[in-house]
C-alpha cells in the first residue's frame, strides 16, 4: 500500500466532522473541487468507498466510520505532539476561543479577562456567550465554562469544578411594599415572579424550589435568558426571583434587595472548565486554566 497522505486524512475527518464538503472547505480555507479531488483520491488508494454523497448531503458508509476512528485517533496523536512543542514555549500565544455562560463575562471581565489579556499580549482572546452545551471539537472551542446542578458522571471530556454557586429568593423593597413578605408557599404563590428561560425550548430554566417541605413551581410573570435583566426586573418591582447569592451581594448588604427567607431551598450550581485533555495543552489553553482556577480560590 503507499504511504498515507495526511492532508488527505485530514481533509476525510473535517468532511465527516461536518458533513459538508462545502462546510469542509471553508473550515480549511480550502477549494471545495481540492477537498473533493483528495477524498476521491483517499477512497481509490483505498479502494473502498469512504463517504455516500447526494445532492443534499453527505454520510459516512460503515467502511468510512470505522476508518474515521483510526484517522481520529492518528490527528489527535499528532496534535498533542503539535501541543507538546507549543506547551513548551514560555510566553503563551495565538487565538483562544472559549465558550462561556450568559452574564459570565460581565461577571469576571475585571478579575480575570483584564489582567490575563494584560499579563499576556500575544494572546487573542474570543469569549461567546451562550447557555447552549457546544461541541468543542466541531465548534473549535479550545475550552468551554458550564455551568451545571448535575454532577457529571462520565463524559470523555475533562470536567474541572472551579465554583460552587448558592442561589436566594430575593424581592425588592418595593415588591415587598406591594405584596408583603411571603411566609409561606401559599403566599408567595399569589405573587409575580420572574425567571430564566433555555434559548431553544419553552420549558423554564430554572423553576421551582422547596420550601417548609413542599415543591413549588413557578409560572413567571417575565422571563428572559440573561440573568443580568432578571435582576434588572426584580430591582424594578415586577416580581421576586431566584437568584445566585454571589451575583447581589452587594445589594443584599445594602438592602436594595431582600432575602424572602433563609430556609428556601433552591438545588445550587456547579461552574466547570470543560476541555477536551489533561495532557498535551498549548500553553494559551494552560495560561487561560489557571488564570480561572485562580479566580476560583478568591
Amino acid at each position: 500500500m503507499k504511504n498515507n497522505d495526511l492532508n488527505q486524512i485530514r481533509i476525510f475527518s473535517k468532511v465527516a466532522q461536518l458533513q459538508s464538503f462545502t462546510k469542509a472547505a471553508e473550515s480549511l480555507e480550502l477549494e471545495k473541487s481540492t477537498v473533493s479531488t483528495k477524498i476521491s483520491q483517499l477512497e481509490t488508494r483505498l479502494g473502498i468507498r469512504l463517504l455516500q454523497r447526494t445532492t443534499r448531503s453527505v454520510s459516512l458508509t460503515e467502511a468510512g466510520s470505522e476508518y474515521l476512528s483510526y484517522c481520529e485517533q492518528a490527528l489527535t496523536a499528532l496534535q498533542m505532539g503539535d501541543d507538546f512543542i507549543s506547551g513548551l514555549s514560555q510566553t503563551p500565544t495565538g487565538h483562544l476561543r472559549v465558550s462561556v455562560p450568559q452574564n459570565m463575562v460581565e461577571f469576571i471581565m475585571c478579575t480575570v479577562i483584564t489582567p490575563f489579556l494584560q499579563r499576556y499580549p500575544k494572546i487573542n482572546l474570543e469569549m461567546v456567550e451562550s447557555n447552549q452545551r457546544v461541541n468543542l471539537i466541531k465548534d473549535n472551542y479550545d475550552i468551554a465554562i458550564r455551568s451545571s446542578a448535575q454532577d457529571i458522571q462520565d463524559s470523555s471530556l475533562i470536567y474541572r469544578k472551579i465554583h460552587h454557586s448558592e442561589w436566594v429568593l430575593a424581592a425588592s423593597p418595593r415588591h415587598i411594599e406591594t405584596f408583603g413578605l411571603a411566609t409561606n408557599p401559599q403566599e408567595l404563590t399569589t405573587q409575580p415572579s420572574i425567571g430564566i428561560v433555555n434559548e431553544n425550548a419553552n420549558t423554564q430554566h430554572k423553576d421551582h424550589f422547596y420550601w417548609q417541605s413542599q415543591k413549588v413551581i413557578l409560572k413567571h410573570r417575565f422571563a428572559i435568558n440573561n440573568m443580568i435583566n432578571v435582576i434588572q426586573a426584580v430591582k424594578n418591582g415586577l416580581g421576586y426571583a431566584m437568584i445566585p447569592k454571589n451575583m447581589i451581594k452587594e445589594e443584599l448588604a445594602q438592602q436594595q434587595l431582600i432575602e424572602i427567607s433563609s430556609d428556601v431551598d433552591i438545588k445550587p450550581t456547579t461552574l466547570y472548565l470543560v476541555y477536551p485533555s489533561r495532557s498535551g495543552q498549548p500553553a494559551k489553553l494552560k495560561a487561560f486554566i489557571d488564570a480561572m482556577l485562580q479566580w476560583a480560590k478568591c
